[in-house]
C-alpha cells in the first residue's frame, strides 16, 4: 500500500531532471545556431518582396487594362511605378506614380557576373527601356495582356556586400513570370527552390 501511494504522489519532474533537459537543449542550440545563415534567409525574403512587386504590377496592368511602367531607381534603392493611363510609354506628370522602397539592408547591385549574356549591371535584358535622356534609369513595362516589354534581369544584394547575398530576379517577357536566383559561394548562379 505504501508503494502505491508513493507511485501516485510522484507525477511531475524534479528540478534536476528539468535542468538536464534544459542543458541538453542549450548544448544543441549552441551547436546548431552558428551553422544557420540568417542573412541568406533575409535576402531570400528581400528577393521575394521585389518578386511580389513585379507580380503585383502585372496584375495591376491586367485589372486596370493599362500598361504599368516600373523604373529601377538603383541609386536610391526603390522602384518607381507609374500607371500609364494614356498608354504612351512615358511617365507623364498627370499619371499616378508611387515608389516602393527596398527592404532595409537590401540594395540594387551590379554583380561580378550576370545570369544572362549581357554585361553585369543593376538590370539587364532586351526588355529594358529608358524613358528619356534625362531619366536614365532602366524601366520595364507590364502590359494588359500579361506580358512585359521583354526579358529582364534585376540584381539585388545586401548592404554588407557579400557575394552570397546577391539575388537575381528574371522576368520572362512573354508571360511576366518572375523567378529568382541565388549566387553561390563559387560565384555561380543557382535557381532558388521555392
Amino acid at each position: 500500500m505504501v508503494n502505491r501511494l508513493h507511485a501516485k504522489a510522484r507525477r511531475g519532474w524534479t528540478i534536476i531532471e528539468m535542468s538536464i533537459v534544459l542543458a541538453v537543449i542549450v548544448i544543441l542550440a549552441a551547436i546548431a545556431l552558428p551553422n544557420i545563415d540568417f542573412q541568406r534567409y533575409r535576402m531570400d525574403a528581400n528577393a521575394r518582396t521585389v518578386q511580389n512587386q513585379f507580380i503585383a504590377q502585372q496584375l495591376t496592368a491586367i485589372q486596370k487594362n493599362m500598361p504599368v511602367i516600373v523604373t529601377i531607381v538603383y541609386d536610391q534603392g526603390h522602384l518607381t511605378i507609374t500607371e500609364d493611363a494614356n498608354s504612351n510609354g512615358i511617365a507623364d506628370a498627370t499619371e499616378y506614380t508611387y515608389n516602393r522602397t527596398l527592404v532595409e539592408g537590401a540594395q540594387f547591385v551590379t554583380p561580378p557576373v550576370g545570369i544572362d549574356s549581357a554585361p553585369p549591371y543593376y538590370a539587364t535584358g532586351p526588355g529594358l527601356t529608358y524613358l528619356n535622356q534625362t531619366y536614365m534609369y532602366p524601366t520595364v513595362t507590364f502590359y494588359p495582356n500579361g506580358s512585359t516589354s521583354g526579358d529582364v534581369v534585376v540584381y539585388i544584394g545586401s548592404t554588407a556586400g557579400r557575394l552570397m547575398d546577391m539575388r537575381a530576379l528574371r522576368i520572362t517577357g512573354s508571360t511576366s513570370k518572375v523567378k529568382f536566383y541565388r549566387m553561390q559561394s563559387d560565384g555561380t548562379w543557382k535557381l532558388a527552390d521555392m
